[in-house]
């Protein structure tokens, strides 16, 4: 009887449970994801995000994670975990917890949740690929979405490029923020679904994840009826919805996760998982197998709330565009010099810049949208990479220009073309001789005679022309001899036109182009009655997010033309290149445009070149193109594919491209494509006009009023015109606009034999429709990889791709270097068919083909007595610069490598630092030509000297901290770049006064090399205690033997004034007599430990004296430049010495003259320039406010005059 009573209880008990599964079945289900959206720059900059908004994210979410057993927690950023590893290492330990276990979600796949717009594809690829091998290095876990709350607009090519990464979805609420209805009155196209990349691949979709910074009220989400309305919406019966915090990180509210963990045992009608950011999208796959999913094919962006990021912070976004074509062109060199065994990949020097160039990408920093003292720390990153990108580029372009043949009559010049297809074009190169020629003339690898031109010789720097014909990602020799050759030429100029063999090009009297006869096809291009030219919009409100937006209702108004001062000259002409310049004002504004018609090369490009000192508000700057073609449709480059748009519309008036427009004929017989190498902004007015943004000033109120003065300072960029007949396809419009941005590199070499011979390819493709956009070294792996795009969009390709050696294996990979299949291949051929506007990916391991070694580097035995590091809690350790300040330890290195060289350093925890006084080191004997010193100033930029033996060599030695550059922001930076390589940059100092890490500020160690002459003894340091020496090493130094022949950066940035960067620091009051004295403590504080140059010592003076003073006899008259003062505040902040003059004076009977005066003073060490030089024998330190509270005591470890 019991166990049937037992039986009967059981059935009953499974009925209720199977109808209550039945009942969750018919529940609307509700993903409820947390995050803490973090902006890594806005309205407050990195170092505040650091120390602020990292520890807050930590330890709010650590509390939640372990009072809440349902809580999970979703961040994106893998910049932020390494902030929060450098910075907060303990915390960064325990999250490491809840990521195993899943409640700590890291989401997003990203290195920083980037703008996906501005940036390149491959830029955004890379994105991906070092975020997700983060993630896996440090945590064994990967993320597999998009995750972006925030961002202005999402381009088509997302999803293909997240799919071709191996991810399965995207979030964002951004695009409610639309203002109009762009999908049957709707701003999204669906809540929740498929979205089809433009080359066909999709990944699912939530277009509106709702606000991120919801609040729940500590209630039970289950009986939620607002979840339940949006529930009732949907056609899945699902909800996604954001809920946290947001802009600077942090946590959700205590009610919001008590409301999750209520509702996940709720019995309400909405099942609430407290989800990860990407469980949606693995509940649904495959997704093939779920039709009630609606699929969206197109571009998502802003009609108002992105139209300004376009354009905002141009040098900015200059900036990132030259990285991403430097770094490009430095990794293919650096393969190919890795593969014939010159110089090894440097992967983590390319690492490592990238990132520092890619978190940059971030949706508020390229956008524009930051405050001005953010990109102060934008500038310097970008900089820092640029040079580090440009190194590499040169030292492996060295490496295997020492296996050319450079044997040649002349002058060798190399020339590096880094796009995969043999290309021929202009080059403008320039080199330095001795004694100069009256003339030059070049020749190609096969000794012929090439058309060249000559431009300038200013005191032995000769600038010309050379028409160059270059293989497909190779190198060629070409000889540059003095003597002159008849060339003729097809270009006629004069003050109003230019004529090559392709354009007849005329200005009117505004200087603009009024005409361009494209004799070819016998087309005129400017539309009748219409000009190109610079077009300004005088007015240009935009009050609630300036920066953001260009306002629809101002570019509908009608621009003026520039006409204010025209002047028009022809400042070159001959075989190659004939130029107008147009120089005009407006207002403080000064625009000058080079105009450029060629001979040989690119013919059919007409470059305009601008320099535009910019200094108006409430202004809209565009280039206007009014064309004789019509179309109500124009096509946009995305990088990877191409999109058709129309006319200005409300919801589509100002859209990006990336590095090109084109706008063809109805009917398809002509185009003309734009071209431009920085900027991204376009509208199109009319069927017959193109418009180009370049800058953007707005006149503001409010909270964002300081962007009425974005941009103001000096620009370059350059834009050109293409005519072509038949289609932009037919006229290989990407190839050439590739070109114009990846221009062949130029050096002088010097002369030797090379088994390569004087031209050598290592890639090449068999079909023009596919364009090769990385070639680099595997992340884990030596092998080499390669990603293409299919250009035309039309049909699948097929390709055969060719390497200079056979192929041993291949793979193809996605976009985070995953292998997912076999590709075919055969001796040095590899064979692919790539889809309409596809991405492919794969990798190669080749033949080894080693040609030569690399070179060894031998270390200098340097007798170290300065300890420049300190580790987390020892602040107090090491004192590197007198201030209190160190290298921070857990950064450090004992081996580094730069440029090929590598230097063996000290450990972190012994004397690491060399305090340069003149000493004498012993070189390793060697065939060595060449000694890299790894040098540091304590205080500002140095310049000294040094000896090899008996030779004298001026050195400029930075300082090892501050800026390496900036732009010039008018009335907020000066403009500068320093010359010397930053072989070393560690991202943070220690300081012993605070007791704690200094975030992002930069600490440097600079690569100097000196030419060593044959059987070198010895080195002999400065005498100067600010030149810090970390390593030496002695090399053969073949593989940095080039000089460059082309301005690599193109930035155009000033190296710092000679009085202003560099000075001697020669202490001229060490070892003299200190003559007077108002008083001294003791004999350990007596007034000579203020000159000993000993910041260990010091002179205090706690008399009664007022003012207190202490004056030093230098014996005879110096010339005095500059001084210091290092005060006792390592002993306790309030010894810093408020108030003090230096006085000098020539005779002991002369009156004293005070030639500075330091005034509320709070820095630990004040060091200034005089404004003008001084004659002096005596010195006064005056002291008139001793210390920080009016005490009288004068505590002062070092006193300097130089």
């Amino acid at each position: 009887m019991k166990t049937l009573k037992l039986c009967i209880v059981l059935v009953l008990l499974s009925l209720g449970l199977l109808a209550h599964a039945q009942d969750d079945s018919k529940k609307g289900v509700a993903y409820l994801v947390s995050n803490a959206h973090f902006d890594s720059q806005w309205n407050w900059d990195v170092q505040r995000s650091i120390s602020e908004f990292i520890p807050k994210t930590l330890n709010q979410n650590l509390i939640l994670l372990g009072k809440y057993p349902n809580y999970v927690f979703n961040f994106e950023g893998g910049i932020k975990y390494a902030w929060m590893k450098e910075y907060f290492p303990h915390q960064y330990e325990l999250i490491k917890k809840y990521i195993d276990e899943g409640r700590w979600h890291v989401t997003g796949s990203t290195w920083d949740a980037n703008d996906p717009n501005i940036p390149s594809p491959e830029s955004f690829t890379r994105n991906i690929l070092y975020g997700q091998h983060f993630f896996r290095d440090e945590f064994g876990v990967e993320s597999t979405d998009i995750f972006l709350p925030d961002c202005f607009g999402f381009g088509w090519t997302l999803p293909t490029i997240a799919a071709h990464s191996g991810l399965i979805g995207f979030s964002t609420q951004k695009l409610m923020w639309r203002q109009k209805g762009f999908h049957n009155g709707s701003k999204i196209p669906f809540e929740i679904g498929l979205w089809q990349g433009i080359d066909g691949s999709r990944i699912m979709m939530v277009a509106d994840a709702h606000n991120y910074t919801t609040k729940w009220r500590d209630e039970d989400l289950s009986e939620s009826k607002y979840l339940q309305r949006i529930i009732d919406k949907s056609p899945i019966n699902t909800v996604y919805h954001y809920y946290g915090t947001g802009d600077t990180g942090g946590a959700p509210t205590i009610e919001s996760v008590r409301s999750i963990e209520k509702g996940v045992s709720g019995n309400g009608d909405v099942k609430i998982i407290s989800a990860t950011s990407d469980q949606l999208y693995k509940d649904y796959l495959p997704f093939d197998q779920h039709p009630e999913l609606p699929v969206y094919n197109g571009e998502l962006l802003m009609d108002v709330h992105a139209t300004g990021c376009y354009t905002s912070q141009a040098a900015m976004k200059l900036f990132n565009r030259r990285n991403e074509l430097l770094a490009d062109a430095a990794e293919r060199s650096a393969v190919i010099a890795d593969w014939l065994g010159g110089m090894d990949y440097p992967k983590p020097l390319l690492t490592e810049a990238w990132k520092r160039v890619i978190w940059h990408q971030f949706h508020d920093d390229l956008t524009g949208t930051s405050i001005p003292r953010a990109y102060e720390f934008s500038w310097n990153d970008e900089l820092i990479s640029m040079k580090q990108f440009a190194d590499v580029l040169s030292s492996s372009t060295g490496s295997v220009a020492r296996m050319l043949d450079t044997q040649v009559k002349g002058i060798p010049l190399v020339i590096y073309n880094p796009n995969a297809w043999a290309a021929s074009d202009v080059i403008e190169i320039s080199f330095t001789v001795p004694k100069p020629a009256k003339a030059y003339t070049v020749y190609n690898e096969k000794g012929k005679l090439v058309p060249s031109q000559f431009i300038s010789n200013n005191n032995g720097e000769i600038k010309m022309l050379v028409a160059a014909e270059m293989p497909s990602l190779g190198y060629v020799v070409y000889d540059i001899r003095t003597g002159s050759a008849k060339s003729a030429t097809a270009i006629k100029a004069n003050e109003k036109s230019l004529e090559n063999s392709i354009y007849k090009l005329t200005l009117d009297a505004k200087g603009d182009i009024s005409s361009i006869i494209d004799k070819r096809n016998n087309k005129e291009l400017v539309h009748a009655g219409k000009s190109i030219r610079l077009a300004l919009f005088t007015e240009n409100e935009s009050f609630h997010w300036p920066a953001w937006e260009i306002l629809k209702k101002e570019i509908d108004k009608e621009p003026i033309s520039i006409a204010e001062g025209v002047k028009v000259t022809l400042v070159e002409s001959g075989a190659l290149r004939a130029t107008l310049c147009v120089e005009k004002t407006y207002g403080a504004s000064v625009f000058r445009q080079y105009i450029s018609l060629n001979e040989g090369g690119q013919a059919d490009r007409i470059d305009v070149r601008n320099e535009v000192n910019w200094q108006t508000t409430n202004a809209l700057l565009k280039a206007e193109f009014p064309l004789s073609v019509s179309n109500a449709k124009a096509t946009y480059d995305l990088g990877v594919g191409a999109v058709q748009r129309g006319n200005n519309t409300e919801t589509a008036y100002e859209v990006y491209a990336q590095h090109w427009a084109d706008l063809t004929h109805q009917d398809g017989s002509y185009g003309v494509a734009v071209m431009n190498d920085s900027k991204y902004g376009w509208d199109k007015p009319n069927d017959h006009t193109m418009r180009l943004t370049l800058l953007h000033t707005p006149k503001t109120r409010g909270g964002y009023a300081y962007q009425d003065k974005q941009d103001f300072g000096v620009h370059h960029f350059s834009y050109a015109i293409v005519g072509h007949a038949d289609s932009y396809q037919d006229a290989q419009i990407v190839t050439k606009a590739e070109l114009f941005n990846q221009t062949p590199k130029a050096f002088i070499a010097p002369k030797h034999k090379g088994d390569l011979g004087k031209s050598f390819s290592f890639l090449q493709s068999d079909n023009d429709k596919i364009i090769i956009k990385a070639v680099k070294q595997a992340e884990t792996s030596n092998d080499y990889v390669v990603r293409l795009y299919e250009t035309s969009g039309v049909n699948k390709q097929s390709v055969s791709l060719s390497f200079a050696g056979n192929i041993i294996a291949a793979k193809e990979l996605n976009g985070v270097e995953d292998e997912i299949g076999d590709v075919s291949f055969s001796n040095n051929e590899l064979k692919l068919e790539v889809n309409p506007f596809g991405m492919k990916t794969f990798k190669v391991t080749l033949a080894t083909n080693k040609k030569q070694e690399a070179p060894t580097s031998v270390a200098l035995n340097l007798p170290y007595d300065l300890k420049a590091t300190s580790f987390n809690d020892f602040y107090s350790d090491a004192n590197f610069d007198g201030k209190g300040n160190s290298y921070a330890a857990e950064l450090w290195t004992e081996k580094l490598s730069y440029k090929g060289i590598n230097f063996q350093l000290a450990a972190a925890d012994v004397p690491n630092a060399l305090k340069c006084s003149g000493q004498e080191i012993e070189l390793p004997a060697g065939n060595y030509d060449r000694l890299y010193l790894l040098l540091a100033s304590t205080g500002k930029d140095m310049q000294e000297t040094l000896y090899i033996d008996q030779n004298k060599h001026e050195v400029v030695v930075p300082s090892y901290t501050g800026f390496i550059g900036q732009w010039g922001h008018t009335g907020h930076t000066e403009a500068f770049l320093k010359s010397t390589d930053v072989a070393y940059v560690g991202t943070h100092k220690h300081s012993a006064i605070y007791r704690k890490d200094l975030p992002y500020e930069f600490t440097y160690m600079f690569a100097i090399p000196i030419d060593l002459p044959k059987n070198a003894k010895k080195l002999i340091l400065p005498d100067n205690s600010r030149i810090t020496v970390f390593a030496g090493s002695v090399v053969k130094d073949e593989n940095n033997t080039l000089a460059p022949a082309v301005d690599l950066l193109r930035v155009y940035l000033p190296e710092p004034e000679a009085d202003l960067q560099a000075f001697s620091r020669k202490n001229l009051l060490l070892g003299k007599a200190v003559i007077e004295k108002t008083g001294e403590f003791n004999e350990r504080e007596r007034a000579i430990y203020a000159i000993d140059d000993d910041i260990t010592t010091k002179w205090c003076d706690g008399s009664i004296n007022k003012p207190k003073y202490m004056t030093v006899d230098m014996g005879k008259v110096e010339t005095i430049t500059g001084w210091s003062v290092m005060h006792a505040g390592l002993e306790a902040l309030d010894y810093i010495t408020k108030e003090y003059s230096l006085m000098v004076k020539l005779n002991e009977t002369d009156e004293w003259q005070v030639v500075d005066t330091v005034t509320d003073n709070i820095n630990l060490e004040t060091e200034r320039l005089l404004q003008e030089p001084v004659q002096a024998r005596f010195v006064r330190l005056n002291i008139t406010k001793p210390d920080q509270s009016e005490g009288g005591t004068v505590r002062i470890n070092d006193f300097q005059v130089f």
